[in-house]
């Protein structure tokens, strides 16, 4: 299955958004924070997946999570994603 990676880091102005399937790295980018919930709906796309994991603090995740969604609806008319927030 594949499935869209990427450690957010929050005062890093670049991001790394990873494509994995079935556990190999197929695809890596690199994008800055503002575009990153571009970059991954971009990359849901390109490789029809909706499988997304953010990795980072919860409370900056959180806002991250929600601009993702939001930007999804209201540029592309879609709520496709799965996104999965996990905490480190």
């Amino acid at each position: 299955m594949k499935k869209i990676i990427s450690v957010v880091k929050p005062f890093t102005y670049t991001q790394n958004v990873f494509v994995y399937d079935n556990e190999e790295k197929i695809d890596t980018i690199i994008t800055n924070i503002n575009d990153l919930s571009n970059t991954i709906f971009e990359l849901s796309e390109k490789y029809k997946t909706n499988q997304v994991e953010l990795i980072g603090n919860a409370k900056f995740g959180k806002g991250i999570k929600q601009e993702i969604e939001k930007n999804e609806m209201s540029k592309f008319n879609k709520n496709n994603l799965n996104i999965e927030w996990i905490s480190n």
